[in-house]
Formats: C-alpha cells, structure tokens, sequence
C-alpha cells in the first residue's frame, strides 16, 4: 500500500480536543462505565463526545446508590437522562472498553461492567466547568454532568413528561451557571478523587 502525507491528519493526530466550557452539548456517550468509589458507592461513569466538534470530556460520574442499596439524588439524574433517550429500563453487560491504566498511563481495551443502552445514542447534555483541588491542594478543572435534554428537541425530562412543545427549561438552566464552578476556599485536608466521592453529584 502506498502513503501520502496529509499534514491536517499529522496535526489532528497528535491533538485530543476537550470540552472546557461551561454549556450545552449535543452528541453521544462513548462510554458508560459502571463504577465503584472506595467508600462502595455505586454509579456510571459516562465518556462524551460532541456530534460537531468531537471534543471529549470523559471521567462524567453519577453516583446513584450507597453501598447498602440506598439510592441517593444520581438516581434521579439517572431517571432523567433515561427520560431524555426514552428508556423505559436498562441494565449492564460485559463489554470491551477504553479504561484509563494508571501503570500504562494512557486508555487500554479493557472488559468491564457497561450499559450498551446509553451508548452511542444521540443525547444533550450541560455540561459545568468545575474547579477542583488535588490531594496535594493544587487547583485543576474539570466537567461535570449539570443536566440533560433530549438532542432532537431540546426539550429537557419535565418537560417531555409533561408533553410540552417547547423547550424553555434548557435555557432557564444556562443562564444560572457559572462559567467556572470554585470552591469557596482551598481544603486544608486532603480533596477526595474527582469520581469517589458522593460529594462529586453534580446537582
């Protein structure tokens, strides 16, 4: 086979375009991951992907039950997006995908604990840039999930439900985001991991 040089593919190839802006997106979910913090908290951890742009943001945790089977507020958020891909239910599977390896320090195929139904669907998502702190106090920015709306319509889950025609809640909700979530100070104790925490539930 013979090879010719294409100087955007040499540039996109070693680019990686990320969601660092606080809005409203539409596209898929690569990934959802279930997952387990250390305390036993249970949710998914979701990887998205801009229908535009292609730009990711990844490591998008819900945590929706204690260890004891609780469930706590990520189920209902977990209803909502349900409500959005109009998914009466769902349940994992096992499945390959590209799991971060800390030893490797890049993603490797990997078989894990997956929900195939919240794949690849088109889906909205908002998306809120938050200021977080590592374990040795250093400041660094994330995404978190702030809500969902239904990629077609834009319609959001209380309105679906209640058979509206026109999205209006989507924008009541941009408009009280911040640009940049911060906390209101440093912690002087160790900040927990960005998904371990049920602090980290994004409502």
């Amino acid at each position: 086979m013979r090879y010719a040089l294409n100087p955007q593919d040499a540039r996109a190839s070693e680019s990686s375009p990320r969601i660092t802006e606080t809005g409203a997106y539409t596209g898929t979910f690569t990934k959802a991951l279930s997952v387990k913090s250390n305390a036993g908290t249970v949710g998914i951890e979701f990887e998205f992907e801009d229908g535009t742009t292609k730009a990711t943001a990844d490591f998008l945790t819900i945590y929706t039950h204690k260890a004891d089977g609780t469930p706590v507020f990520g189920n209902k958020v977990i209803s909502a997006l349900m409500t959005c891909l109009k998914l009466r239910e769902f349940s994992d599977t096992v499945g390959t995908v590209d799991i971060w390896d800390s030893v490797q320090k890049k993603k490797v195929p990997q078989q894990a604990s997956i929900y195939p139904d919240l794949m690849n669907k088109p889906i909205g998502v908002v998306l809120q840039a938050e200021e977080y702190f590592t374990s040795s106090g250093e400041p660094r920015m994330r995404m978190v999930l702030a809500g969902f709306f239904e990629a077609s319509t834009r319609l959001m889950a209380t309105e679906i439900l209640d058979k509206k025609a026109t999205p209006q809640q989507l924008d009541r909700l941009l408009a009280s985001l911040q640009p940049i979530r911060r906390p209101k100070q440093q912690p002087t104790q160790q900040a927990p991991a960005p998904d371990t925490s049920t602090e980290d539930i994004p409502f």
